[in-house]
């Protein structure tokens, strides 16, 4: 959800103000952001045997393609599943953005949004009852129901859906954005994010991997995190939250952590287990913590940061060769 508001607001700021997305840049800047980490732990898990958290089974062609997610079982790496959603959603939005720019109105996008929405649930719906249907619990069939409702891309079109349309409302209504992230508005956002996730809770709890679970539990959580986001939008939520100490290092090291978090867990793990300490020993945890913000700290100063700051360079001369492109204004 929070990747459909972001990445949607970028490409929709451009259309608001009657200009077209540059592709280029799109692709310069998710590039520069993504592939240089990725492609850095993606060595070591390839390459340095003592790294993986489990052995990595899928071929390497899978994680370079992106297409990792369709029939995946777990093994090592196998956490950059949602890697791929994203990558898919970056290739496809930029050209929706593109096609549909002047063409659609609020209505006719609310409608869209639904159709995808229903579409999902009905796929995921459609192919419980034709492999789950009959199975009792504990059965080895159930042993697919990730791989066909859980990894696929198909499977998590409902938080980008709801990122996007929070997007084009503060794009294209920004007085209807700032009249509900403020206030009694706000706090009724509040209330109801909290009340669909204590339902996602309640539904995962009494109905995981059936049928309830699988049409109702991934719209109602991106219902959830919409509202919350909407609530934390607002400029007293965001300054008392940017006020908590290390949220906004997080937030910069979030990737980085995202990368390395298995890798550093397991080996804090498979070395403190011979001391007696279980994986969740204080001691294993708190240690797992620091390895994995050391690490992470390690790829964004290492590697990260320096594409990024390329990426302005970059930037910039795109910038200067499209002013110096255009005609003088008599």
């Amino acid at each position: 959800m929070l990747s459909g508001f972001l990445i949607g607001s970028q490409l929709m700021e451009p259309v608001s103000r009657g200009e077209t997305p540059s592709l280029k840049r799109f692709y310069l800047r998710r590039a520069l952001r993504i592939l240089p980490s990725f492609l850095v732990v993606l060595a070591l898990y390839l390459f340095v045997p003592a790294w993986p958290e489990m052995p990595v089974v899928t071929p390497a062609w899978r994680f370079l393609t992106f297409t990792q997610n369709f029939g995946l079982r777990r093994n090592g790496f196998s956490h950059a599943w949602s890697l791929c959603v994203e990558e898919h959603f970056y290739l496809v939005l930029p050209l929706t953005v593109l096609a549909l720019r002047g063409r659609l109105r609020a209505p006719s996008l609310i409608a869209l949004a639904a159709a995808v929405m229903l579409g999902g649930m009905l796929l995921r719906g459609g192919l419980w009852l034709h492999h789950f249907s009959m199975l009792g619990p504990g059965e080895p069939g159930w042993r697919e129901f990730d791989k066909l409702l859980y990894y696929p891309t198909y499977a998590r079109l409902d938080g980008l859906t709801f990122g996007v349309l929070l997007a084009a409302l503060r794009v294209f209504r920004p007085a209807a954005w700032e009249r509900w992230t403020r206030g009694a508005h706000a706090r009724g956002m509040a209330v109801a994010g909290l009340a669909c996730l204590g339902g996602v809770l309640f539904i995962n709890e009494e109905h995981y991997r059936y049928l309830p679970y699988v049409l109702l539990s991934f719209p109602l959580a991106s219902l959830g995190f919409a509202a919350l986001l909407m609530a934390l939008s607002g400029p007293t939520a965001s300054q008392l939250c940017a006020r908590i100490p290390g949220v906004k290092a997080f937030a910069v090291l979030s990737f980085t952590v995202y990368l390395t978090h298995k890798a550093m867990q397991h080996g804090v793990r498979d070395a403190l287990a011979p001391h007696g300490m279980d994986a969740f020993h204080p001691v294993t945890v708190l240690g797992g913590a620091v390895a994995v913000l050391l690490a992470s700290l390690a790829l964004h100063h290492g590697v990260e940061r320096p594409m990024l700051k390329w990426r302005e360079r970059l930037e910039r001369g795109l910038t200067s060769r499209k002013q110096r492109s255009q005609p003088a204004v008599p």
